[in-house]
């Protein structure tokens, strides 16, 4: 601990310091007084439960401290690093992302394989294919600003993740619905990654509720008129219900 106090002591107006770690930092130094946020590595093999606890145990933490994911699984990365396996999609990139955010995490980290290391469109390091520059036009990067700008657009400071709200079984794996409530009941949001029903109580939302379904592949709103059945507009892809007060 003398190293973070040492640079702490030497430049008291540096930006705010965490560790890093490739789990999570709350098992081990959450009582360090330098600390001022907390990072976990959901990594890059398709660890869909381990990402729910790692998610869930950090939010939880005492002290509490705010967090994010530092190294999710990056567009294009290998599956585990093994190409064989296959690549990450953009989905998978905006699974982990909402995840993570309406799992109660204060910002998102967003990760391309060609880009870290500048690969040139040659074979790159750890399986990594195609050019630095074409990978910057990649989906899942330009999509991380919709979930940017819907959480903007609401007073999401107030968000709590609140699996309570749903009727219906969250699920597991890579269909695991998460649901993200308002302390003040101005909104609640519901992800689904993989285009599944659910039931959700609304009567947490104040008000005038009403209910809309947000793409988060191309950020903008679903005109198809939100049932009381909660069904996506469309199965196999991902959707997220919001429904917010607009009194």
């Amino acid at each position: 601990t003398r190293l973070p106090w040492g640079v702490r002591v030497a430049r008291a107006a540096l930006p705010l310091l965490a560790s890093w770690t490739s789990w999570t930092g709350c098992e081990w130094i959450k009582i360090a007084d330098w600390l001022d946020f907390h990072m976990i590595q959901g990594g890059h093999c398709l660890r869909y439960d381990v990402r729910a606890d790692l998610v869930e145990s950090t939010y939880g933490a005492a002290p509490a401290k705010p967090f994010l994911d530092g190294e999710p699984i990056y567009e294009e990365h290998p599956y585990c690093w093994e190409p064989e396996q296959g690549f990450s999609t953009a989905l998978d990139v905006r699974r982990d992302a909402y995840w993570s955010v309406l799992g109660g995490a204060a910002g998102h980290t967003y990760g391309h394989h060609a880009v870290w290391q500048f690969n040139d469109g040659g074979d790159g390091e750890l399986g990594a294919r195609g050019s630095w520059t074409e990978a910057l036009e990649f989906p899942a990067g330009g999509q991380m600003r919709y979930l940017r700008e819907l959480m903007e657009s609401l007073p999401f400071t107030h968000g709590e993740p609140d699996l309570s709200v749903l009727g219906s079984e969250p699920g597991s794996g890579a269909e695991r619905v998460v649901a993200n409530v308002a302390a003040d009941g101005s909104y609640l949001l519901v992800y689904t990654p993989a285009g599944e029903g659910f039931s959700v109580d609304t009567s947490v939302v104040t008000g005038e509720p009403a209910a809309y379904w947000f793409n988060p592949r191309t950020g903008e709103f679903d005109t198809t008129k939100v049932t009381e059945k909660y069904s996506p507009p469309t199965s196999d892809e991902d959707w997220l219900l919001l429904v917010e007060d607009t009194a």
